[in-house]
Formats: structure tokens, sequence, C-alpha cells
């Protein structure tokens, strides 16, 4: 299950935490690797199951009880074990400073670490139990406590980071910007639909002519169409290839190519080796 538009902002020292989605979903199969665009964080608590995330090329053993923090730039990507899949929560963010912030601000050491993982104990997974509730049963002055629950759960987490930051808070609930929210919605296209998506639906779907979604791809992630639905759809085999006893061909069919030839073409020129060689050598 996962919550989007949530309208659900607070501040710390000034800077504006947007709260884009909240989810609690099993995870079944791999998730290939991707990266958030500029000011987008995303937080992940793993509460039950294991697998494996790898980010910025190092590999971490994912068990209950381990949350990791992604931001910019962080390319990353999951396997879960298929013997024993992973649930996890996912919280997305998007963060606005729009002034300068004091020199002790726990802000400053949250934006200091685009990538964190680590144990974050039970008060933690306690709190994400909370938020998922009020969020379900819509119970009187929930749009109140949600603030307030996801500003403490922010900086319990700030404080894994470095312990007795000091704390300046205050909540606020405001509307979350179209623009916050196209960017999650992109950054799932990629991830979700690697094998159908074309320029013409991303365009649709966040609202924009097709010049003006090229424009906005290459301004913040450095990449044009064609090549982001590449890298997803090549993280993808990459994953398939590793994590699966799945064909050339139906990985290539499920990739969306149109014959098994053309896949081995695209991931050759792609990795520098054939499928067959990636599985071999891997």
């Amino acid at each position: 299950m996962k919550y989007r538009d949530l309208k659900i902002s607070f501040e710390i020292d000034g800077a504006s935490f947007s709260t884009i989605s909240i989810g609690k979903d099993w995870l079944y199969g791999p998730i290939p690797r991707h990266s958030h665009s500029k000011n987008s964080y995303e937080m992940h608590y793993i509460s039950q199951g294991q697998g494996t995330l790898i980010a910025d090329g190092e590999k971490y053993e994912l068990t209950p009880g381990l949350f990791y923090m992604t931001g910019p730039g962080i390319d990353h990507e999951q396997i879960s074990n298929p013997d024993d899949p992973m649930e996890e929560y996912g919280i997305y963010l998007q963060i606005d400073v729009e002034r300068k912030l004091p020199s002790d601000s726990p802000v400053k050491l949250f934006l200091s670490k685009p990538f964190w993982i680590g144990p974050i104990g039970e008060d933690c997974s306690r709190l994400m139990d909370t938020i998922l509730l009020e969020i379900e049963e819509k119970p009187f002055g929930y749009e109140q406590m949600l603030p307030a629950l996801l500003k403490q759960l922010t900086l319990l987490i700030i404080r894994k980071y470095k312990k007795k930051a000091p704390l300046k808070v205050k909540a606020v609930t405001q509307t979350i910007s179209p623009e916050d929210l196209m960017y999650l919605t992109i950054e799932e296209a990629f991830l979700y639909n690697y094998k159908d998506i074309s320029l013409q639906m991303l365009s649709q779907t966040i609202n924009t002519g097709l010049r003006q979604t090229e424009r906005i791809l290459k301004n913040h992630y450095g990449k044009t169409f064609l090549e982001m639905k590449t890298h997803a759809r090549m993280s993808a085999a990459g994953l398939l290839l590793l994590e699966t006893p799945d064909s050339i061909a139906e990985i290539s069919e499920k990739l969306g190519y149109s014959s098994s030839e053309h896949f081995t073409n695209a991931f050759k020129k792609f990795y520098g080796q054939s499928p067959r060689e990636y599985r071999k050598n891997s």
C-alpha cells in the first residue's frame, strides 16, 4: 500500500520537509538501479525478510531492523531474497532550504549524508506503524498529528547520525507543490514501467510537452529520456541475469525488446559484454 500527495510538511530551522509519499510493501522482485532528483530523499526501513542493497557500488545485506536513507544522485538497487521476501516501509521527502542554516542545525547533518545505513531501533519502527495507522484510519485530529509524527521520526533518525544534535523544530502543514510530486512520478515511471514507457506516455503522465519533458530530465537527472530508459532496462537486466534462472529470451521479453538479438546487442553496448558472459563472469 502506498499513499501519495499527502500534503504534509514540517520545518526544521526554516528548512521545509515535504512528505510526498508513504508506503509499506512486500518486495518480491528486484528493484532496478535508480537515483533520486535534486533535494529528494527516501527513507527505507526493512521490517521483515532479507535481501541485498547495492548503493554506489557497495553491497549491503538487508535484515529486519535495518534502515537506510538514499538522497540525490545515489544509485541504488534492491534484491529481495525469494525464500524470505522483504517488507519495507518507504517515505519519500522533498527538502527546500530557502535561507542560510545555523551552524549547529541538524538539517546540515541530514543534508551532508545523502546515504546512510544502520539500525534505528524499535522507537522508529513503532512511529512508522503509528504514521500508517493515522493515514489509514484518519482519526480525529490526524491532520495535525501526522506532521508531528513525521517530524519526530526524522529527528530520531538524524540523532542516529550524530547523538545529542541540537534540535529546533516547528511543525507546519502546507500544500505539496505539483513539481515535488512530478519528480516522484518520473522516478516511479522508469522504476516500474521501463518495459513499455515512452516519452509521450511520460509527458502525458506529468502533463508536460515532449520538449519540456526532455528538458526536465536533462536538468534534474543529467540524462535524456532514451538514456534514462536504457539505464532502467539495463539495471533490471543485470538483476534478472544474476538473481533469476530466466533465459535470455525470457529476460528480453520482460524488458520489452522485440527480439533476443536486439536485447543482446543493447546489453553488450551498455555493459561491454554479452548477457551470457555477464551471467557467467558474475
